[in-house]
């Protein structure tokens, strides 16, 4: 809201009553930043809406600053609009990206998947004996993330979806209140497909 339409009422009476009138509009302009910063389900959707317009093409690291990102964005949406709203709001943009396949997923404590944008068809499934190509069973390695017991961000080694190539994939997981449902952040390097 702009300053100039910001009810007087927003600056307490003490401080219009000390403040010379130029000082008042300053302090009518903190006010409106105050307000507008009041609102952080928009900060959330816009940090959503650019992560979704990048792409890290085979850069490990961006894959990985990408992946870390999302699952913040994720928890912060969870707390702003809850659960149930923040898990339909996933299903679609800006919360997944064909870029990198960047995607949340999540499974429980008991290796079953519960939630996945990427894989839909895993979606309760017991996935707990499923390995990646170099044997990690990434169910585990999901809760460890979670629980702080193992690394924040982990890695897997998948095919690529359109080259079937070995592709790194970086993953980071948190644990939801219910201390059963893991949500997970994952992406893979993209490579060329010519």
């Amino acid at each position: 809201m702009p300053a100039s339409h910001l009810p007087l009422a927003v600056v307490p009476m003490t401080v219009r009553a000390a403040l010379p009138a130029g000082a008042l509009a300053v302090a009518l302009a903190i006010s409106a930043a105050a307000v507008a910063d009041s609102n952080p389900q928009e900060t959330t959707l816009e940090a959503a809406t650019a992560l979704s317009a990048r792409a890290a093409g085979s850069d490990l690291e961006l894959v990985r600053g990408d992946v870390v990102e999302l699952a913040d964005l994720a928890r912060r949406h969870i707390r702003e609009a809850g659960l149930d709203a923040a898990l339909k709001d996933f299903l679609s943009a800006p919360w997944k990206r064909e870029a990198n396949g960047l995607h949340l997923w999540g499974v429980t404590t008991r290796g079953v998947s519960w939630f996945d944008t990427g894989h839909p068809e895993l979606i309760g499934i017991d996935v707990s004996n499923i390995t990646d190509i170099e044997g990690r069973f990434w169910t585990q390695l999901a809760e460890a993330s979670a629980r702080g017991s193992g690394e924040k961000v982990f890695l897997l080694l998948f095919p690529h979806p359109k080259t079937a190539r070995s592709a790194v994939g970086y993953h980071t997981c948190f644990m939801l209140d219910d201390d059963e449902r893991i949500l997970c952040a994952g992406a893979f390097e993209d490579a060329p497909t010519g």
